[in-house]
């Protein structure tokens, strides 16, 4: 019966520390993935222009702003022209809040996985190493209960 059971045990922790070894290199992988976006985006940052519109045409923010502007005779008459085209053909004077919108989600969100992939790049190098910190802190519990006995 111990043999089973010392056997149950190596087949779990072989698992467990696989299990390890592969969400470390899935945090790996997605932690390299977050690094090449972020430099995508600062290497080409009119790329962020398709996730700032997509955020006007769910939200409408800018349209709702712009009518909140005030306006001359002259950007009115320019306005009701402008009104027949789409709005990425809008004025590019006008302030794009969905724009600026767009890069502090899209920051966060980096920021968001970046975190994610760090967190399971220990856990899975915790897992990983399961044996070795499980050693660990037995010999710890064994040299503190030793001490106490001598202490006795």
């Amino acid at each position: 019966m111990d043999n089973s059971s010392s056997t149950t045990t190596d087949f779990l922790s072989i698992l467990v520390r696989l299990l390890g070894l592969v969400m470390l290199l899935i945090g790996l992988f997605i932690g390299i993935k977050v690094i090449f976006e972020a430099w995508h985006l600062y290497k080409e940052p009119q790329n962020i222009e398709r996730f700032a519109d997509a955020i006007e045409q769910g939200s409408h923010l800018d349209v709702m702003l712009a009518k909140f502007t005030p306006q001359t005779k002259a950007e009115n008459s320019e306005a009701s022209v402008q009104q027949t085209l789409p709005d990425a053909q809008a004025s590019p004077e006008s302030l794009r809040v969905t724009y600026f919108l767009a890069w502090i989600i899209a920051i966060l969100l980096l920021m968001v996985i970046g975190g994610l992939a760090s967190s399971a790049i220990r856990t899975g190098g915790q897992l990983a190493l399961y044996d070795l910190q499980v050693k660990r802190f037995a010999r710890q519990l064994i040299n503190e209960a030793r001490k106490t006995n001598d202490r006795n």
